[in-house]
């Protein structure tokens, strides 16, 4: 099954319509093939609303996540297609909200931060955080300092833990990347990264 393009009649919707009947009769390696046929679809939809990789790849794969759990909702007065876009707009605006809600409580910290004077090893601590995005901060205070788990840092962000742990990694890599570079030739990567 080739992927559909949005816009073309799709010759392909009686093939979809029985996978998505095989999917909700039990058969869950079907899914499979929905992702396949309409993961470059998503993508692209996603990147052009997110402008960055890794969170594009994440935002794809919880929308596939909660269709595959809402499928028994879907009834075919919509075309899949459409009812998949609808959930991943509403996935998009959930994250642009979130992400607007972060940058104004960043602002108001960082507000209050510059009337406190920082030691200097405090702003090493900062400068180093300044290389992360809002949210691997966020995941980052919340399994360092607050010691979470996974699972209850997924239930305070509200994706799965899996995903949690996912970013953690990533993080962490970065951080040990700006180690070993010793903040030199990193900063511009990390800049870029951003």
């Amino acid at each position: 099954m080739k992927p559909t393009i949005p816009g073309e009649v799709d010759e392909t919707s009686n093939e979809i319509e029985a996978i998505i009947d095989r999917v909700k009769s039990g058969d869950k390696q079907a899914y499979e093939m929905i992702i396949c046929q309409f993961e470059r679809q998503m993508y692209t939809y996603c990147y052009y609303i997110l402008k960055n990789h890794e969170e594009t790849e994440d935002a794809v794969q919880e929308i596939f996540i909660r269709a595959y759990e809402n499928l028994h909702r879907y009834s075919r007065q919509a075309t899949f297609s459409a009812w998949l876009y609808k959930m991943a707009y509403h996935h998009m605006m959930n994250i642009k909200k979130k992400q607007g809600r972060r940058l104004k409580l960043i602002h108001e910290f960082k507000e209050q931060q510059a009337k406190i004077e920082i030691s200097p090893r405090e702003s090493v601590i900062e400068e180093l955080l300044t290389y992360l995005t809002p949210e691997e901060r966020h995941i980052l205070l919340l399994k360092a300092v607050e010691q979470y788990s996974f699972d209850e840092i997924g239930d305070v962000m509200g994706i799965k833990p899996a995903t949690v742990r996912k970013k953690y990694e990533r993080l962490r890599l970065k951080l040990s990347e700006y180690k070993r570079n010793k903040g030199g030739i990193a900063h511009g990567t990390f800049a870029k990264s951003n």
